[in-house]
């Protein structure tokens, strides 16, 4: 076994006095056994930490709307597989499968802020999330210019396993930077008659998935809306899945830009939508 890699030296003293006790562990477990190739993942730690966030108050009263559910000003990318539906944008279609990544991006930059939207996914394809402090390719990158460059917030599942809540380098270093432990799991199922994708209590859902007829459990099964919030300010990013932290990571790498576009995307693979709405935000000093 490698031995982990500390975050950052300018982690609370908690975080740091817990990194280096786990650190020792896995030396000793790993003396006198062969080296393997393992990837270089953070998990998320069970105790509190500093939220470099505001309250929802404060965050309701001065933060902005980046989509009035209307019309899709200040954004740009591929308008084909990309909708408005009931004040929601639709990234993805469920009538064919979804030949590569696609995202849809502000024309804005932001560098430190909190961001907060709602998030649903449904069908086959369960892959999607939002990207942050992120750029599209240009040619030097040697990356197709569909895709984006940056970090991105994780939503759906990889190789089976739940990556909601994950924090993902997509098209630069390609791995993942920490995934929550234990993984946030989102239930799927599928939606009576009449319920498609409104908002309904746990209660009400429930009873009218009880009464489904047949015909009714051919639809797409999807998931409840999950908040996602992330916070951005230097090289340290917090993000969290309906008030539930899964990701306090601090950038080391130098030449890793702290500024960028906030995008949406939908992954390729099967027919699948991820619905996005109350997309809001706020500048942090």
């Amino acid at each position: 076994m490698s031995t982990p890699v500390l975050l950052s030296a300018k982690a609370p003293s908690a975080h740091v006095t817990a990194a280096l006790m786990l650190a020792v562990v896995w030396v000793a477990m790993g003396q006198g056994t062969q080296a393997q190739d393992q990837p270089k993942l953070a998990t998320t730690v069970a105790e509190p930490v500093e939220d470099l966030g505001v309250s929802d108050e404060e965050f309701k009263t001065r933060s902005r709307s980046l989509f009035d559910g209307q019309i899709l000003a200040r954004f740009e990318g591929d308008a084909s597989w990309f909708r408005i539906e009931d004040e929601s944008i639709v990234a993805g279609r469920l009538d064919q499968p979804i030949p590569k990544n696609q995202f849809l991006a502000t024309t804005e930059k932001f560098d430190n802020f909190e961001f907060r939207a709602e998030i649903r996914m449904r069908g086959e394809g369960r892959n999607a999330g939002i990207q942050f402090r992120s750029r599209r390719p240009n040619k030097r990158d040697e990356v197709p210019p569909h895709e984006m460059i940056g970090y991105q917030a994780d939503a759906g599942y990889s190789a089976e396993r739940s990556i909601w809540g994950a924090l993902y380098d997509e098209s630069r270093r390609r791995r993942m930077l920490q995934l929550p432990e234990p993984p946030f799991e989102v239930e799927w199922k599928r939606p009576a008659a009449g319920q498609g994708t409104a908002t309904k209590t746990s209660e009400q859902a429930d009873q009218d998935s009880q009464s489904a007829t047949p015909e009714q459990t051919d639809r797409p099964e999807q998931t409840d809306w999950v908040e996602m919030r992330i916070v951005c300010h230097g090289p340290r990013i917090q993000i969290s899945l309906n008030g539930v932290q899964t990701v306090d990571y601090i950038e080391t790498e130098e030449g890793i830009p702290q500024v960028g576009v906030i995008a949406l995307q939908i992954h390729s693979g099967k027919p699948a939508e991820a619905w996005y709405r109350n997309l809001r935000i706020l500048g942090l000093d």
